[in-house]
């Protein structure tokens, strides 16, 4: 699926929401693009694959607002360990994409550790509706199946940046 954003989809930047170590990152790092990535647990920081691109932000704090925006926000097995109260923090940061957010979320009663905001698609559709992105259901299909497994084959979601940002329903 990292391929197919690189090479289909153009990424060339990307900000990793939530990158604990930093494998994402080094990924599109490794494929030729500009990387930034920020976690909250100073642990993951020590621990990271790309300790010269990581950020270490708790979202409890605010926002983090990077110097530049990038075509991708990436955020997997993230959004569930923010209380819901911190979550317009993070959805600041995700305004920083330019053109895309894939993002992973737990579903109401998933289980998990330290899951303190589980809610339903329809909860992340209206959240990212309200920050200027639409839901590109076809885009999450594909993700998907492109993702086989894990997190985001389960639950991924793909946005996508409208422009203008007036006048938005929810899903493209």
């Amino acid at each position: 699926m990292w391929r197919w954003m690189v090479a289909e989809l153009g990424a060339r930047t990307l900000l990793d929401v939530g990158c604990g170590e930093g494998h994402c990152a080094r990924f599109f790092r490794d494929a030729g693009c500009e990387v930034l990535a920020v976690d909250g647990s100073p642990q993951a920081k020590r621990d990271s694959v790309v300790p010269e691109s990581h950020i270490v932000h708790d979202f409890v704090r605010g926002p983090f607002v990077p110097r530049r925006t990038f075509d991708v926000v990436w955020s997997c097995e993230f959004v569930e360990h923010v209380e819901e109260r911190f979550a317009d923090h993070f959805l600041a940061t995700f305004a920083s994409s330019r053109k895309y957010v894939f993002m992973t979320y737990a579903a109401p009663g998933q289980p998990g550790w330290h899951h303190v905001n589980c809610q339903p698609e329809e909860y992340w559709v209206e959240a990212l509706a309200r920050c200027g992105f639409l839901l590109d259901r076809a885009l999450s299909q594909q993700a998907r199946r492109m993702a086989g497994h894990g997190h985001f084959g389960n639950r991924g979601l793909a946005f996508v940046r409208q422009h203008p940002r007036g006048n938005q329903t929810g899903e493209a």
